[in-house]
């Protein structure tokens, strides 16, 4: 070897030295973030389930089935001082992390950013923690655990104890409410009452009793001569839970609805505009304004209506929307009175329509199981609760009128709720590498924005992106199920305008029920229920179509840059994968998934790697095997 070799020899040795450090360098600081964020992670998930003791025992999670969920004021504060602390300890690691925690990093700032900046609004909405939608009311903290072992019915014993405690506390929330005068209208809790009769029975018959009579009697690990004691001091934990629940109904009934707020929005209330932008940042996870979003409704409400009138025009209508829903109501072949026959419908269109197509859209398809059921409670048209490992997901429908559900409207709610809506969705969250909070979300929309984010932008805008993708699938098998999508659609694009102006322009409860009438096949009781669930939960039903528009700009931001590199079930991994993530995130993801496709040659299915480090290493055993 010469001394040129020689000399290049030398320098690419100390320059592979350099870059060898750098890299191991790097490597050690990105991996000690790394870990921060697991633990991190993990210490949060810990307490979050500490914290919602019964959202950890509906998921499999039975450390704390002793305990129930705190709705003591003084919590405001503990919550926030702990989640400033994990945000601290995450504020002091470097954001530059080039690893696949980066998205995890980002996700986890804003989870506890979120709370902590929506912690000004305390004392506004998470006053009042029982509704028509969501409270104590509408669960039973049943046994569930691995075995139904001595330590099982002592924990469900201590919990039961408890709520009489618990309940004491959302009261003393509700006079706090009363004081302040930031209490709900009477429509939000006016159904509360009769809800929670169904647990003022006999203590024997009550359902929080069963246990006792059925696991209890098959817990082959418990002697019978100690079952008798467990159901006598569990007969007694029922019975103080029941005269708790009697106690919270009076006083329900005879101080909180005498003093509910006179005004439908909560504009009405003393800094109300500012909360209701606070509540819509929440949900939307990005900021628009009022304005904004009003506007986006009436444009939307104009192109879907437009698109109803050409569809209504094929099938020989010349009227309005509502006289076109109207002439139907008395056809036989959309309605049935027959709660059977209308589940019996929903299975078919799920499990035989819908599931049969979804391997031409997505890939790796999760193979998580699926129910229909009759809803339980007098709420929306329609609902999910998401799997567990443990449990299916269900897909509940309302059925306390049948009458109300006209068959054209099922495949979008179909699409909404199960599959590809909902429940794919969910499915693919639960089954991914996520850390645990980001595969479970604990639901809660009375104390926005006062909570941990949800992302309902995300999950309800891939649920209408969803019944929209239903059209690409071919799904809608004649035009009547088309205009129940418009009709399901500008439901969505409604509630943009009824929602700002309900609780930012000052409507009354009667002009949003009438702009809805306009528009939609729903009849007057269902849109009343709607229009009270509105206000109830200000902003949360913007989600929804701002959440769809988003996922529609970026799938066609992606169809224009990539063209012939476009794949529709890419896109749609791309966009499932990580879960529910804020918009800005997603937007992230999907343009970095752009860049990366782009540089991927056609001929090959391998990802391109785009790392100078690497390519400056190759460059240096270039010139040591050619000088060797």
């Amino acid at each position: 070897m010469n001394k040129i070799g020689i000399f290049l020899l030398a320098i690419s040795v100390f320059d592979l030295m350099i870059f060898g450090k750098a890299v191991y360098s790097h490597y050690k600081t990105d991996k000690a973030a790394v870990d921060t964020i697991q633990k991190i992670q993990k210490e949060y998930w810990s307490w979050r389930m500490e914290n919602e003791p019964e959202y950890g025992t509906y998921i499999g999670l039975y450390a704390n089935n002793d305990r129930v969920y705190s709705y003591d004021i003084s919590m405001f504060e503990v919550r926030k001082n702990k989640t400033q602390g994990f945000l601290n300890r995450l504020n002091a690691i470097s954001s530059n992390i080039s690893s696949s925690e980066r998205i995890n990093y980002l996700i986890l700032k804003d989870t506890f950013e979120t709370y902590i900046n929506g912690s000004q609004w305390a004392w506004y909405g998470a006053l009042n923690p029982m509704n028509f939608l969501e409270g104590v009311q509408l669960y039973t903290s049943a046994v569930k655990a691995s075995s139904n072992s001595r330590g099982d019915f002592e924990n469900y014993i201590a919990r039961l104890n408890a709520i009489p405690h618990q309940i004491d506390e959302i009261e003393e929330t509700f006079r706090e409410a009363i004081r302040l005068n930031r209490t709900y209208h009477n429509v939000s809790v006016a159904g509360v009452p009769a809800m929670i009769d169904k647990f003022l029975v006999e203590p024997i018959q009550s359902s929080f009793y069963s246990p006792f009579n059925n696991s209890l009697t098959n817990a082959a690990s418990i002697p019978e001569n100690e079952k008798t004691g467990i159901r006598e001091r569990g007969l007694q934990a029922v019975n103080r839970t029941i005269e708790a629940y009697r106690k919270i109904k009076e006083f329900i009934i005879n101080e909180y609805m005498p003093n509910t707020r006179s005004h439908y929005g909560v504009n009405s209330l003393q800094g109300g505009s500012d909360y209701y932008r606070a509540c819509l940042t929440w949900h939307l996870s990005f900021n628009m304004t009022p304005e904004e979003v009003h506007k986006v409704g009436e444009q939307e409400v104009e192109r879907i209506h437009g698109e109803m009138k050409k569809t209504m025009q094929k099938l020989g209508h010349t009227g309005t929307v509502k006289d076109f829903f109207n002439s139907l109501v008395n056809d036989s072949r959309f309605y049935s009175n027959n709660s059977e026959t209308i589940l019996a419908e929903y299975n078919d269109i799920v499990f035989n329509r819908i599931n049969p197509k979804l391997p031409e859209f997505f890939k790796n398809i999760p193979d998580v199981p699926l129910e229909i059921r009759k809803m339980t409670y007098d709420g929306p048209g329609g609902g999910y609760s998401s799997a567990t490992e443990e449990y299916p997901g269900v897909f509940s429908i309302n059925l306390f009128r049948p009458l109300e559900n006209p068959f054209f409207d099922f495949m979008a709610l179909s699409l909404h709720e199960a599959s590809p809506g909902h429940h794919l969705q969910h499915s693919y969250a639960l089954k991914a590498n996520l850390p645990d909070y980001r595969r479970h979300t604990p639901l809660s929309f009375y104390d926005v924005p006062v909570w941990f984010p949800w992302y309902s932008a995300y999950s309800e805008g891939w649920a209408l992106y969803s019944e929209y993708l239903g059209v690409e699938m071919g799904l809608y098998k004649d035009d009547y199920e088309l205009m129940g999508r418009y009709s399901a659609e500008i439901l969505r694009a409604c509630r943009l305008v009824v929602d700002t102006g309900l609780h930012y322009y000052n409507w009354d409860k009667q002009k949003a029920i009438d702009y809805m009438l306009n528009y939609t096949a729903y009849s007057y009781e269902a849109t009343e229920i709607e229009v009270n669930r509105y206000i109830t939960w200000p902003g949360q039903a913007c989600a929804y179509k701002i959440g769809e528009i988003k996922i529609k700009d970026l799938r066609k931001k992606a169809e224009t840059e990539l063209g012939t590199k476009f794949d529709l079930r890419d896109f749609h991994s791309i966009i499932l994968n990580n879960g529910a993530v804020p918009m800005s995130v997603l937007e992230m993801i999907v343009e970095e998934w752009i860049e990366e496709v782009k540089a991927t040659p056609l001929s090959s299915g391998a990802s391109n790697v785009n790392n100078k480090h690497v390519a400056q290493l190759c460059v240096i055993l270039v010139f040591l095997r050619f000088y060797l």
